[in-house]
């Protein structure tokens, strides 16, 4: 590929060969074909398991191009997603409240607390007949008496649980769980974006220009992939000498001549730098003027040459 400082160099030849060709010669305008090439590589480092291209090959925007090793990023996903299901069960049941076989339980134990406190009431009932009658000690009766107070207690106790196991959770209880999922939401979000960073899709529609790395090698923001030549993406180069740039605005039309280019090739110039560029390095001088050239930039109308390509250009009304 001739790159611009080889070309810029071998301007003057160009001009003097044009003189002896049929190439245009009321301008003598050289150049080349320029292609705006990008580099494709993942966000993140990691190990290529896959090249989906090939060097030469076309490929279509949002195709796959490169994928990397996600092992990790995988394992991470499913351990969230893991933890929002055991979140959204535990908020669930504490929205609900107690099961009815929770509630069934509590019960049965209220109704044998019941009985309990029945057979105490009774129990103390005798003893108290007894002392009066002079047939048991005071301590007998005391030891009556504690055990009833006792079966009461129990029964309050069972009434209060089976009142609780019936109530849904507390408020800030079932805020508290609303914030563990929704933390472990946002961390799915994080690890689902991790994922798809371990693929790399093609950006436009373009040609593969160059493979740098293939399967089995570490790739990264550092480490490119591929080079792309999207579609549409070569523009045309030229050098116009300071004596001839009034005559060649931005805008200017001008026919494209080279061996790879179709018949009839148009090309319009769209930029022209500002600073002048010597072709070869001189002192500024009166004499010097024709050998001063601005760089320019065309678009093509039609189909462009490859990268590289000599240019000839003729304006064109």
């Amino acid at each position: 590929m001739i790159t611009r400082s080889a070309l810029i160099a071998l301007l003057p030849l160009a001009q003097l060969a044009l003189a002896g060709c049929s190439a245009p010669e009321d301008s003598g305008l050289v150049g080349y074909a320029e292609g705006d090439f990008i580099r494709i590589a993942p966000d993140q480092p990691g190990r290529i398991t896959a090249a989906a291209a090939a060097e030469g090959e076309h490929v279509v925007a949002g195709s796959l191009l490169i994928r990397q090793d996600d092992t990790a990023e995988r394992a991470a996903l499913a351990a969230i997603e893991a933890r929002i299901d055991a979140a959204t069960a535990r908020y669930d049941d504490a929205l609900a409240g107690a099961r009815d076989p929770e509630i069934a339980a509590a019960r049965d134990l209220l109704r044998q607390a019941l009985a309990t406190q029945a057979e105490a009431d009774q129990a103390r009932d005798r003893n108290q007949a007894l002392f009066a009658d002079g047939h048991i000690s005071q301590a007998r009766l005391d030891t009556a008496i504690a055990a009833a107070r006792a079966a009461d207690a129990r029964v309050d106790e069972m009434r209060q649980r089976l009142n609780i196991v019936q109530l849904p959770a507390r408020s800030d209880q079932l805020r508290a769980l609303q914030a563990e999922i929704a933390a472990a939401e946002a961390e799915r979000e994080g690890a689902v974006y991790r994922l798809t960073l371990r693929t790399v899709t093609a950006p436009a529609d373009a040609r593969i220009h160059r493979q740098l790395r293939f399967a089995g090698e570490q790739a990264g923001p550092t480490a490119p992939v591929y080079e792309l030549l999207p579609d549409g993406a070569v523009h045309a180069v030229l050098f116009i000498p300071e004596t001839e740039l009034a005559g060649l605005p931005v805008g200017t039309r001008l026919a494209v001549e080279c061996d790879a280019c179709g018949a009839g090739l148009m090309a319009t110039i769209a930029t022209i730098d500002d600073a002048a560029e010597f072709t070869p390095p001189i002192l500024y001088s009166d004499s010097s003027r024709a050998r001063l050239v601005f760089r320019a930039e065309a678009r093509f109308d039609d189909t462009p040459p490859p990268p590289g390509t000599p240019l000839f250009f003729e304006p064109r009304p």
